[in-house]
């Protein structure tokens, strides 16, 4: 029997795939069908609830985290595709944001701290090390950040 955290992870995926609005991202992007010959080459890791909920299901997931980052690349292999702007990146935004505040209020209620810890994956405090994926949409939401928010983030940091 899953655990509070997956029931309340598993129920909150189900929300959002139950969001008449989620549509396009319930399954897999069909990209031969849409004609979108260059998907594969712009999304690496392709991604959609409905393979989230049954990775949940199947207890395929090793932390909530790991769960929530594969919701989070679901927005963000939308927003990396479409353009900034269109409805899509608008409803990928939107709905990243609802999922934030939501997964934000679960792990509070779950009174998990560190997303890392709630399966006991972080060991001694070792960081993992980003892939070049996260380094490159890291860099790629450096260029976002307003001058004055990045200089109050750079003073934050020191």
């Amino acid at each position: 029997m899953p655990s509070t955290g997956w029931m309340l992870m598993g129920k909150l995926v189900q929300s959002i795939f139950n969001n008449s609005d989620a549509a396009p991202f319930r399954e897999q992007v069909d990209w031969k069908g849409l004609g979108l010959y260059d998907y594969p080459q712009i999304v690496k890791k392709p991604m959609d609830l409905g393979q989230i909920k049954r990775k949940i299901e199947k207890e395929e997931y090793a932390t909530l985290h790991d769960a929530a980052q594969d919701v989070r690349l679901v927005w963000e292999n939308c927003k990396t595709y479409n353009a900034d702007g269109s409805d899509f990146y608008l409803l990928a935004e939107n709905f990243s944001k609802k999922f934030e505040d939501k997964y934000g209020k679960l792990l509070k209620e779950l009174d998990v701290t560190n997303p890392e810890l709630e399966s006991g994956s972080a060991k001694g405090g070792d960081v993992p090390e980003p892939s070049l994926d996260d380094k490159k949409m890291f860099a790629k939401r450096l260029y976002k950040i307003s001058k004055e928010d990045l200089g109050k983030v750079i003073i934050d940091l020191d």
